[in-house]
């Protein structure tokens, strides 16, 4: 019997894209959501607008809620032999308090596993270089870049709830770590075939977060000028689709169960250069600003963020989601993840410089009439 492959999250920015590369591969696809997202006029059409065909003849689309065990256990009944489950699922929202960050990705995967059948081939766990904490400033450490040896989930006790030298940035951080650490209990003690991807910020045609928000900033004149001190930041990134196939190159592999690999394109740049790159690819201009320290930049960022959360201005002016309190506590941080691990094995990026990318998300973002 043919096995089926299950995405959760599938809607969703990763999800979608990795639903369309499974289909390419022939692949048979359940593709799970929530009720909300799956008959939601914007993402069928977002779908669309990146060539997932949601009416694939291999491709079912079925409702479940991670916080509801229930609708979980409705969906693997009667669902057959089931190969790879992809676990993209989150809440991924850099407004959204810890509580409920933990509600969906803690307690909705801890829901996920006690439902799943113990039979499966493969778990392939979508995590986040967040859990890593921030750069280490000072010392022989410092400027390194994080590997799959640093200090995570997989590499300290499981009762640690956080890395030791390295906090963690945010309350997305803190239950991506929460989440990754009690998949790795069930992996160690109980044998469970996991395998952990942890993405850089992920970019690409699609999404408004990360790097499309910074294209729209810029766009948009919400982001007008940037501190010549952001030369000293370093910015990393993954496109979706390199996210997408990296998740096919370790499916079905044995000797990648068990395995973390960090997802990364080569990219070397500073916010500085990196900014004024998307400006130029824009035809805007950005006003450099001299004796603009970063740790101010990052505290008018916050409180103009905490300033848009009370009065909830979003309702009136979406552009303004962008501007998030937990995503301004990474200004003025230099980040370095090596992707060694993941080209090790024999992985090859497509975008592995960004600005590449970086061109060919713009011209989306056109074309759907984003910016």
């Amino acid at each position: 019997m043919e096995k089926v492959h299950i995405v959760t999250g599938a809607f969703g920015f990763s999800g979608s894209y990795l639903v369309k590369a499974l289909l390419k591969e022939g692949k048979k696809v359940l593709a799970t959501d929530t009720s909300g997202r799956l008959n939601n006029k914007e993402r069928i059409s977002y779908c669309k607008s990146i060539d997932l065909d949601l009416a694939h003849p291999r491709l079912s689309l079925v409702s479940a809620d991670l916080s509801s065990r229930e609708s979980l256990r409705q969906l693997f009944k009667d669902i057959g032999s089931i190969g790879i489950v992809y676990h993209t699922a989150s809440l991924y929202n850099y407004s959204a308090s810890l509580s409920l960050l933990r509600k969906v990705n803690v307690e909705g995967t801890a829901n996920l596993l006690a439902e799943l059948p113990r039979d499966i081939d493969q778990f392939i766990h979508w995590s986040t270089c967040g859990v890593f904490g921030k750069p280490i400033k000072k010392g022989v450490l410092a400027g390194l870049p994080f590997t799959e040896t640093s200090e995570s989930p997989k590499t300290m006790s499981p009762r640690a709830k956080r890395p030791a030298v390295t906090p963690l940035v945010n309350e997305y951080s803190v239950s991506k770590w929460e989440q990754e650490q009690m998949l790795w209990k069930k992996c160690k003690e109980e044998g469970f075939p996991l395998t952990v991807i942890r993405p850089a910020p992920i970019y690409g045609p699609g999404s408004k977060y990360g790097h499309g928000g910074i294209i729209v900033a810029v766009a948009t004149g919400l982001l007008p000028f940037i501190p010549v001190a952001s030369k000293h930041s370093k910015t990393i990134s993954v496109h979706v689709e390199d996210l997408a196939h990296f998740a096919l190159y370790v499916s079905g592999k044995k000797e990648c169960v068990g395995e973390d690999y960090n997802c990364v394109d080569s990219t070397d740049i500073s916010y500085y250069d990196f900014i004024h790159f998307i400006a130029r690819v824009l035809g805007k201009e950005i006003i450099d600003v001299s004796h603009f320290p970063m740790g101010l930049m990052r505290a008018i960022t916050f409180s103009v963020a905490t300033f848009i959360n009370v009065l909830n201005l979003k309702k009136y002016y979406p552009q303004l989601s962008i501007v998030e309190t937990q995503s301004a506590k990474y200004i003025g941080s230099s980040y370095r993840v090596s992707n060694e691990k993941s080209k090790s094995i024999g992985f090859e990026y497509k975008y592995e410089d960004v600005k590449v990318g970086i061109k060919d998300t713009v011209s989306w973002f056109k074309n759907q009439g984003w910016i």
